[in-house]
């Protein structure tokens, strides 16, 4: 949940500034570099704060079961569902494992919802088609 709210400013700057456009958001590179950073140090506190694992299977100590719905959900809940659906034991493995495939899965959900929530998609999906006089 916290995750998601860190995106309201980048939101808010999409529809004020929709002239600017850096890879298909209504953003600047000065802004999607400022996300990134800020996406990177609260992956990188939530992460460094987490005790090490005492068991190989995923319990109170695991970065997906301490940080699941309040702070890091747009990360762990799509990743979370493909490795499941893919092997049963494949969420447990990211987990203990492979956490930064979090922070990644997190940055393409920032990037969707960007995209999504952009005015020119709206545009797009308000234009008439235009018509064929032959």
């Amino acid at each position: 949940m916290i995750s998601i709210l860190l995106l309201i400013p980048w939101i808010i700057f999409g529809f004020k500034n929709t002239s600017k456009n850096f890879i298909g958001l209504n953003q600047t590179k000065k802004s999607l570099t400022l996300l990134l950073g800020i996406e990177i140090i609260f992956f990188l506190v939530l992460y460094l704060s987490l005790q090490e694992p005492t068991s190989k299977i995923a319990g109170l100590q695991s970065f997906s079961w301490n940080y699941f719905i309040l702070y890091y959900a747009k990360g762990i809940v799509p990743t979370w569902l493909i490795g499941e659906s893919i092997n049963g034991n494949l969420g447990d493995r990211i987990d203990l494992n492979y956490q930064w495939i979090y922070l990644i899965v997190s940055l393409i959900i920032d990037y969707l919802i960007l995209l999504i929530l952009s005015p020119k998609i709206k545009i797009l999906w308000n234009k008439k088609p235009a018509h064929n006089n032959v």
